[in-house]
């Protein structure tokens, strides 16, 4: 089994999925920035924006003709001015008019605009830019921004929600849905029976041995040892009839059902059912992907077309202190938000590290930030994620596409970290 070269190349078109895939109409750059964006900013969207910007050195956003306009919040006003502040923290020119308009409707975000490179940086870095970079979604697009200190956090009763709490698979179908769609994230216990589960991890071994590096199905990495691993395993229903089951198993529409969302199995899209396999000994000196600061999945952009993007996670081995784990940060999914990988921390946000044993399920929406750090112990961690999203993504993407692709090195070798590909624009 396994994808075939045409296919591998399907996977690896970076131009698909943009505005005009979506036939969105085409918006002049300056009559936005002179009409229509502050029309937006006086018709209620400053409400929404002043808050997190004020305090903030303008951030100046334009083309390679030379046309620009920045941003600036001062005294609960953000007002946009042409040309290049002299008190601008970030300059960023992007590529084209047509990168613009991608950003301007979300089909590339920073991060999408970062790995297709399609940005310059003029003043400040991909750090700085983050400034802005919520109040610019929500200006462009209308997304709320997420506000840590003001998420309600609160069950059913309107009490504080224990945010590291388990439910067992009998549990009330209503209290957990409730907790899924507070949070962004549910773990419930022994979902997956342990034969069921030992099968699944025969079938996992099996194909990660069988991997090869340079096809779409499988991601790889060098160890501090410099050895190369399989890290992540993509597409497995093509690999394994066992783990395409699972999208039809009972306990998976239950599951999928607490998100009370409308979405389909993506069993040939967005990489379809995937592994994370942290393999014992790993540490953080791995390279690519192998370890990962906190993200969203649709964090190249289209959330707004894809999602709701829920996933349902079965442990095949115990995640926790011992291995690895996932982490969520509560309350964040749907939103627009900050992510500078040294501000976020337990202080400024709720962070929980997801603990659960083999057989275990966890249910979460991709939208949400998460993170999977390097793990804290020397055991191997395996898991299984079943991918549902909304049916409008196979309007946008087409067979054994997806947004990943437009990572420099997607399906054919290491895929540079966050960090790498700053240092390749920034320099």
């Amino acid at each position: 089994m396994g994808t075939s070269n045409a296919t591998s190349e399907i996977g690896r078109d970076a131009t698909f999925g943009t505005y005009r895939r979506a036939n969105l109409p085409w918006i002049d750059f300056d009559a936005f920035h002179q009409s229509e964006l502050p029309e937006r900013l006086a018709s209620g969207v400053n409400a929404r924006v002043a808050w997190d910007v004020e305090g903030r050195a303008p951030i100046a956003i334009g083309l390679p003709d030379g046309r620009f306009y920045s941003y600036r919040c001062s005294k609960g006003q953000v007002e946009i001015e042409a040309g290049q502040a002299k008190d601008a923290r970030t300059i960023i020119e992007i590529v084209d008019h047509e990168s613009w308009l991608d950003y301007l409707y979300e089909y590339r975000t920073r991060y999408g605009l970062l790995y297709s490179g399609a940005v310059k940086f003029l003043r400040g870095n991909f750090e700085s830019w983050d400034d802005w970079e919520p109040a610019i979604r929500c200006m462009y697009s209308g997304r709320e921004i997420y506000d840590p200190a003001g998420a309600e956090l609160k069950d059913r009763r309107d009490d504080p929600l224990d945010l590291h709490q388990k439910f067992e698979v009998d549990a009330d179908p209503e209290e957990m849905s409730h907790f899924l769609r507070t949070t962004g994230f549910l773990v419930v216990r022994r979902a997956f029976e342990a034969d069921h589960v030992a099968l699944l991890g025969r079938e996992l071994d099996r194909v990660t041995a069988e991997a090869e590096e340079g096809e779409l199905s499988s991601w790889w990495a060098t160890d501090g040892q410099g050895e190369r691993f399989p890290y992540r395993l993509t597409y497995l229903s093509d690999r394994s009839e066992e783990i395409g089951a699972l999208y039809d198993h009972p306990r998976t529409r239950d599951l999928v059902a607490l998100s009370r969302e409308n979405v389909v199995p993506v069993p040939d899209r967005i990489e379809g059912i995937l592994a994370v396999v942290k393999k014992e000994g790993l540490r953080d000196d791995a390279t690519g992907f192998a370890n990962l600061e906190y993200h969203s999945d649709c964090g190249f952009g289209a959330c707004h077309t894809t999602c709701p993007c829920v996933l349902v996670g079965i442990q095949v081995d115990a995640a926790g202190p011992a291995s690895s784990q996932l982490h969520m940060m509560a309350g964040s999914w749907g939103k627009a938000y900050h992510n500078v990988a040294s501000h976020i921390t337990p202080d400024r946000y709720p962070l929980v590290p997801i603990q659960a044993e083999p057989g275990d399920a966890t249910v979460h929406f991709g939208c949400g930030l998460h993170a999977g750090p390097p793990p804290t112990g020397p055991n191997r961690r395996r898991t299984l994620y079943l991918q549902h999203y909304s049916p409008r993504a196979s309007e946008l993407i087409g067979a054994y596409q997806g947004y990943n692709q437009i990572m420099p090195g997607y399906g054919v070798g290491d895929i540079p970290s966050i960090d790498e590909m700053r240092e390749r624009v920034e320099s």
